[in-house]
């Protein structure tokens, strides 16, 4: 259940947003801003109940108590008062529940109806940044439900760690703080010269309000005992007037508050005219009618930065955006020297082909942004075009557009918007091109202010944020047998996708820079110095490469081939007949009718024969277990061995990964073309490909690899003292997890047992469950869980923190890393189970492992930077958590005296990072 403070709302919203006036000259800015908080709140938590709770703006039984209470407020400013009945009216229109009763304040009427929810079992969010109401919050303890506030403005969830943080005390004793304190604004007397900090050291000392007032006589400070003495009825009366009344029968029953979305007509007939196209756009209602405001008057910041100009404007004709051929040089010349002023550069590129290391330019796109966020003309500038409308006489030259842009794009002084400038750098790079000063990048942004978001894409966000679906390139090109290639589309075709592309960048570009604001310190340092400085060295990573021996691959792809083709024989032995394994509908014939096995779940082709189902069935026949074995070779082979050579680069005769940073929700760097996150290591198989990752004459690879980090990490945040003492001490840790969970001294710990609590351990990070640990071990579910429990009973500094991390996460919808990473967990509100169960995965993983991505990122922004100045060696991958560099043979040492305590030193735990290091001719020798 979601209780608005729509009072609250409405005043925050107004204060929030600068004037906006609909048509007819009618403010309606608090409305504005009032109806988009709504809107993102449903789309945010999807509420199963939601209400707005309104103030009736009458005497009620506080001035009865106190006629001075509220006395001193000053009017609502004349531009707020027409809008009081417009958000009424537009709360109707959404279809939203509202209250309000004479004589009775909204928070009274807020407070009966979570408590009467919390009795039913309801969990209740209160959405407000009003400390009075922080009296409701409660953690849930005793099976009750869980009471939070919800301020949506800053983005947090306040529940009782919250409280205790900003006042000192309790929501149980927030009351007693607030009577003793007073408030100005509602003029409430409280007691003279006390501040919180002094209430909070006061209910401490003497237990509550009345132990206060009753004990006031020994307190020491003369002057404090003196007011408390004096006082002491203002105080009483204090107390009266900030309790919440509680037993107020509810003007709704539950049933009536269900949320049930927007009246769609209702919603087009009243905002329309307010000129709320942005509001009707997100509704996904297209209005009728063009009403608007007058130029001058309707502008909010929110509204402006991501509001597209009309698509018509985006014309070869439109005076927004030209085409700047040969015969327009001029104009270019004199952008370049405009760009130095201009408050943001706004720049991208037309490519063809995905990889940035072979891709051909077809076009850049430039624009400029000024101050007031004012875009500036967009131009295209053709190179690669050979389609009918850009003959060799329109183009520039190549060469000729990179010697002019040249001083623009390589001077850090000139602030640009660039979209995944990472992979933009490297294409600029293989031109002799070394892109600076990029300050914005909206898919970095997006990902540093919400990794839970499924694609951080421009397109994406243009869709999430602005409702825009904008033009792609493969909408431009056609389709099947009428495709047309990239570099033959006009420049008449290409000029309207580039500009649009361009508008989109630079709106989305100062409203990512917003939000970022908005989140602060943790989220502008996040983006600032973390992702925006490793997208720098992703780039020089991918550039560099790394060398790989063919043949190497060669020879183990026909040996894995050969090994493939007995397996095919052993399963038709088995079999007694032949069958193709990679043939779904055979296998599913084979397993459940010729063998009688248990089905799973079914696909639209049949009984499914997916990896999981296999898996539970491998224990059942022997038969699934060479079939699981196979479908592992066949893809390795075909991922790795087959594919590798194939991916070396014709110029530089070495393998280059695209390395990409915004996908992974848990802050991971992932890896394309190749993926080498993926090549298995738990397989001789898999370990053998590392042989073909070699250093080239005279050098050496060298590995630094966190070890146990995430281990590490769990001991510091949990500060259980016998996770911390084995790493304090240097013992084996999963030797002195498999003592405590065997109940046996260390030194009589078996290799099994040993093996037992290293997959507990680390399922204990992932959050695995008895089921997950029992097919990881093969072992029964039971006896997996028995493990689990040990290691909790035996460990319980990780049991508690675990539980209070999904506790936490709850509270405010999110999951946090060490260095400021949240992650949004949506699932942790869902009705079902599994999700729930997910969800609640994610909060203990998230902190964890999220935080050993990022103690990497740091590490190797630290690493490079240190590296600058030593050409003796450069770092070439990072996978997992392990960083790879390539080393003049007789350096080694002097690198790792460099790389080790720097990554060592990432950042500051209660128990030390380690690193350990290896060295060879091969990736495979530098195992530690």
């Amino acid at each position: 259940m979601f209780l608005i403070d729509a009072n609250n709302f409405l005043f925050r919203a107004y204060h929030a947003l600068p004037m906006l006036n609909a048509a007819d000259g009618t403010p309606v800015n608090a409305v504005h801003g009032y109806v988009r908080m709504v809107q993102a709140l449903r789309r945010d938590f999807a509420p199963e109940y939601l209400l707005a709770v309104f103030d009736a703006g009458e005497k009620t039984a506080r001035n009865d108590i106190y006629a001075e209470y509220k006395a001193h407020r000053p009017p609502p400013p004349d531009d707020l008062l027409p809008q009081f009945a417009l958000i009424r009216t537009s709360t109707e229109a959404l279809g939203l529940p509202w209250v309000e009763l004479p004589g009775v304040e909204a928070d009274d009427i807020i407070a009966c109806y979570a408590l009467e929810a919390q009795r039913e079992g309801k969990s209740v969010a209160v959405v407000s940044s009003d400390k009075d109401l922080m009296q409701l919050v409660d953690a849930g303890a005793q099976e009750r439900a869980p009471i939070v506030l919800l301020d949506t403005m800053k983005q947090v969830i306040i529940g009782p760690d919250e409280v205790r943080e900003r006042f000192g005390v309790g929501p149980e004793r927030l009351g007693d703080l607030l009577a003793l304190v007073g408030d100005s604004s509602d003029n409430i007397p409280g007691i003279p010269g006390i501040g919180p900090k002094t209430a909070a050291s006061l209910l401490h000392e003497f237990g509550d309000f009345e132990g206060v007032l009753a004990n006031a006589h020994t307190i020491k400070q003369d002057k404090r005992r003196e007011r408390i003495l004096e006082h002491a009825e203002h105080a009483r009366l204090s107390r009266r007037l900030v309790t919440l009344v509680c037993d107020i029968p509810l003007p709704l029953p539950f049933e009536q508050i269900r949320d049930h979305g927007p009246d769609s007509a209702r919603c087009e007939q009243f905002f329309a005219p307010l000129g709320f196209k942005m509001v009707l756009r997100e509704l996904g209602i297209a209005a009728r009618t063009e009403a608007t405001a007058p130029a001058g008057e309707r502008s909010t910041t929110s509204e402006r930065a991501i509001e597209l100009l009309p698509i018509a404007d985006f014309t070869i004709d439109g005076s927004r955006c030209r085409a700047l051929l040969r015969a327009n040089e001029a104009e270019l010349i004199e952008f370049v020297t405009s760009s130095q002023t201009a408050h943001w550069v706004v720049f991208d590129v037309i490519a063809l082909g995905e990889d940035a290391m072979r891709a051909t330019l077809l076009g850049f796109v430039l624009g400029t942004q000024a101050n007031d966020g004012k875009p500036g003309p967009f131009w295209y500038v053709p190179v690669g075009h050979r389609g009918l409308d850009a003959s060799v006489t329109e183009q520039l030259s190549l060469a000729r557009v990179l010697e002019v842009l040249r001083p623009m794009l390589e001077s850090a002084a000139v602030p640009k918007i660039v979209d995944a400038h990472k992979d933009k750098a490297v294409l600029l790079a293989q031109h002799g091109v070394s892109l600076r000063g990029v300050a914005m990048d909206p898919t970095l942004a997006s990902y540093a202010l919400d990794p839970a978001r499924a694609e951080h894409s421009l397109d994406s966000l243009a869709a999430d944020l602005m409702r825009f679906t904008a033009r792609t390139l493969d909408g431009l090109r056609g389709k099947g047998r009428q495709q047309i290639a990239l570099d033959a589309l006009g420049i008449a075709d290409m000029l309207p996708y580039a500009c649009e592309r361009i508008e989109l960048l630079a709106q989305l570009g100062s409203h990512v820079a917003n939000e970022l604001e908005r989140l602060g310190p943790d989220g502008k340092r996040l983006f600032e110095d973390i992702e925006m400085p490793l997208a720098e060295v992703l780039g020089r990573l991918q550039i560099r490469g790394v060398m790989l021996d063919a043949a190497v691959l060669n020879v183990q792809g026909r040996e894995l081939g050969a090994h493939i083709d007995q397996l095919r024989g052993r399963i038709e032995a088995e079999a007694g007949h032949a069958i193709n394994p990679d043939s779904p509908p055979q296998l599913q014939k084979l397993l459940f009718e010729e063998r009688g096995l248990p089905a799973g779940k079914r696909t639209k082709t049949g009984l499914s024969t997916d990896a999981k189902v296999l898996e539970e069935l491998a224990l059942l026949d022997p038969i699934v277990s060479l079939i699981l074995e196979y479908r592992s070779l066949t893809k390795l082979k075909s991922t790795y061995l087959d594919s590798l050579p194939k991916l070396i680069h014709p110029e530089t005769g070495r393998l280059h990964t695209n390395y990409r940073q915004a996908v992974a929700a848990t802050g991971r760097i992932s890896s394309t073309d190749p993926n080498l996150q993926n090549i298995p290591i738990r397989t001789d198989v898999g370990r053998r490909i590392r042989l073909a990752f070699v250093a080239p004459p005279g050098k050496r690879l060298v590995a630094l690899d966190y070890s146990q980090i995430e281990l590490r990490i769990l001991a510091h945040l949990s500060r259980d003292p016998n996770l911390c003492s084995a790493f304090q001490e240097g013992v084996d840790v999963h030797r002195r997890t498999a003592a405590e969970v065997f109940d046996v001294i260390e030194t009589e710990v078996t290799g099994e047992q040993r093996r037992i609590a290293k997959a507990v351990n680390f399922g204990v990070v992932y959050g695995q469950t008895a089921f997950g640990l029992a097919q990881q071990l093969g072992i029964a579910r039971g006896k997996a869980g028995s493990y689990i429990r040990a290691y909790f009973e035996r460990i319980p500094g990780v049991d508690r923190y675990m539980n209070e991390l999904v506790g936490i996460a709850k509270r405010r919808g999110y999951a946090e890393t060490l260095l400021g990473r949240r992650r949004r967990i949506p699932e942790l509100l869902a009705k079902a189970g599994a999700a729930r169960g997910y969800g609640e995965r994610i909060a203990r993983n998230t902190p964890i492992q999220g935080s050993a991505a990022d103690i990497l990122k740091v590490a190797m922004i630290r690493v490079e930077r240190l590296l600058e100045n030593k050409p003796f060696a450069r770092m070439l991958l990072t996978v997992h958590d392990e960083l790879i560099f390539e080393c003049d043979e007789d350096k080694v040492n002097e690198l790792v005296l460099v790389a080790k305590p720097a990554m060592e030193t990432a950042v500051e735990l209660s128990v030390a990072l380690v690193v350990e290091v290896g060295s060879g001719r091969n990736w495979a020798e530098c195992k530690p």
